[in-house]
């Protein structure tokens, strides 16, 4: 039980990744806060999760100060001051960007880089607070570090944005940014930047991005969790500032 005693909050947990980040976290002892913007799926997660242990569910929008702020003090209030945060929420547009609407653009900035920022900022604040040494996990992208490929989307109406690339790779950015800021608290701060997961896509969009990863295949819905359990642990005390891509090799070459 690797995560013993420790608390743990995910955004975004009713997607497919936060989903699993909260399974993986719970089946290695944590307490999960599961957060997302419907507390009825956050509490039907909660209650689904392995262990013997009591998990929490809380509605936040994390692109609104007011409810991060409140939900923090929530999560102060009922469990005490979170080891674990893993910033998961994000959003995405799939229309062409010569049809993108500025508003749509900023959306995703404020939700993907703003939802982050504001969730380290409050975090950080109560780790301050009680003197948590603890791990903030960011979750960027390949895209982030790389650009999309418009070949690969043939039968795929789920394709990559300038905007979505921009604000992960704003999240890279400040993963190094609030590493070195938090350092002196003990606090680590690192980034996990996934590649394309298995989740019923179109034949020839898995084919396509297959052929385009060293390791042949797309990744499994829990191959990036194992991760984030990893940075969340006693076992990676001296990593801070990383930006770590779980991508079966795509940005190796």
């Amino acid at each position: 039980m690797r995560l013993a005693k420790k608390i743990a909050v995910v955004t975004g947990a009713a997607g497919q990744l936060g989903h699993q980040f909260c399974s993986a976290l719970a089946s290695h002892g944590a307490t999960v806060w599961v957060s997302d913007l419907e507390l009825d799926k956050c509490k039907e997660i909660a209650s689904s999760l392995p262990g013997d242990l009591t998990h929490q569910s809380l509605a936040m929008d994390v692109s609104d100060p007011d409810s991060v702020k409140a939900g923090f003090c929530e999560i102060e209030k009922t469990s005490g001051c979170p080891d674990i945060i893993i910033n998961n929420a994000g959003i995405a547009v799939f229309t062409s960007f010569e049809d993108r609407n500025f508003d749509d653009f900023m959306n995703v900035f404020k939700v993907n880089a703003g939802g982050t920022f504001l969730c380290i900022q409050e975090g950080s604040r109560l780790m301050k607070k009680h003197k948590v040494k603890g791990s903030i996990i960011n979750i960027g992208s390949i895209y982030g570090m790389v650009g999309g490929d418009p070949r690969i989307y043939t039968d795929c109406k789920r394709t990559t944005s300038e905007c979505y690339g921009a604000s992960k790779a704003a999240i890279i950015q400040m993963t190094k940014y609030f590493a070195v800021f938090l350092a002196e608290l003990g606090i680590r701060v690192n980034s996990i930047s996934p590649g394309g997961v298995s989740n019923n896509q179109g034949k020839d969009f898995v084919k396509n991005y297959s052929n385009r990863v060293p390791m042949g295949r797309m990744a499994g819905e829990t191959e990036i969790s194992g991760t984030a359990v990893f940075l969340a642990s006693e076992e990676s005390t001296y990593l801070t500032g990383q930006n770590i891509a779980v991508d079966g090799g795509w940005t190796a070459w």
